[in-house]
């Protein structure tokens, strides 16, 4: 019988102790080259880059050389993408955004979190925790604030079909995480 399908979601802004007390039935999933700034996660079981390829190529290609070192370096770890890297990703997976759409408002993103509880509800997860989501006014280094209310939306839906989640809500400063 197949394990019921536990999930944290762990954003670049995570504090390590967010990863405490996780055991080996909960994925690690992980946003935006999260191994290089988050310390203390025992494991990475997928990690998600959901910006297309030919913008990263063009405006940050550093994501490009980071992710592709992870990938061959830990070849068990799903990398999880929109379109093709050309080769360039060991365990390249390709987010089924199609199948996605068929769920209710499934037109409804703003930020690659919201995708990823998205396809955590996709994959039948029984539990979703989401830490180190940061939303701003303004900052290139987090998500826009108007991504947080589609995230709340898809933790909502996920609640909704009986999936428990879990967020670390704190201030910081003008920066609002959820």
């Amino acid at each position: 019988m197949k394990k019921p399908l536990k999930i944290v979601i762990i954003g670049p802004s995570t504090a390590s102790q967010h990863a405490v007390g996780y055991d080996e039935t909960w994925e690690m999933w992980g946003i935006n080259a999260a191994y290089r700034r988050v310390t203390g996660i025992p494991r990475w079981n997928r990690m998600f880059n959901l910006h297309r390829y030919a913008h990263l190529e063009r405006d940050c290609p550093h994501y490009v050389d980071w992710d592709s070192a992870f990938s061959r370096r830990n070849p068990s770890v799903q990398m999880v993408v929109v379109d093709s890297w050309k080769r360039l990703l060991t365990n390249e997976v390709i987010l089924p955004r199609a199948k996605l759409a068929q769920q209710p408002r499934g037109d409804y993103h703003a930020s690659s979190f919201d995708w990823m509880v998205a396809y955590a509800v996709h994959l039948k997860a029984k539990a979703i925790h989401v830490y180190g989501a940061q939303f701003a006014l303004d900052s290139p280094r987090h998500e826009p604030i108007s991504a947080r209310a589609c995230l709340e939306y898809w933790l909502g839906y996920a609640e909704g079909r009986g999936i428990a989640t879990q967020t670390d809500a704190e201030l910081l400063d003008e920066e609002i995480a959820l």
